[in-house]
């Protein structure tokens, strides 16, 4: 294959698009992990919040577009079980998941493009 023939191929390419599923990917796989996070029954340790309704974890989306995504909540339960309150401690869940996982992602997303442009 000449070097024009694989020019020609990679502009044929579509790497916003590859990049914005990988996000869309990674996100998801994070979002996947806050939710589990969010099993545990009332009595358990209460490092994290517990479950009691799963409306807190059925509240957990993903949102992707262009170059970024976000994993978020839609109930405020998740910013005061995040942060605390004035008689509540806080119980973190979002963050150390992420902390834990972000490494993952970035590669994740970095050998899908790396497989697009490849398979060129």
């Amino acid at each position: 294959m000449s070097i024009a023939d694989l020019a020609r191929r990679l502009a044929r390419l579509d790497l916003a698009a590859v990049r914005q599923a990988a996000l869309a990917d990674a996100a998801e796989t994070i979002a996947v992990a806050v939710r589990e996070a969010l099993s545990h029954s009332p009595g358990a340790d209460h490092d994290t919040p517990w479950r009691r309704t799963g409306e807190l974890a059925d509240s957990i989306g993903v949102s992707a577009e262009a170059d970024q995504a976000l994993v978020g909540s839609t109930s405020e339960v998740a910013l005061y079980q995040e942060l605390g309150t004035a008689t509540a401690p806080p119980r973190p869940f979002f963050a150390p998941i992420a902390d834990d996982r972000a490494e993952a992602a970035v590669a994740a997303s970095g050998a899908a493009v790396a497989a697009a442009i490849r398979s060129a």
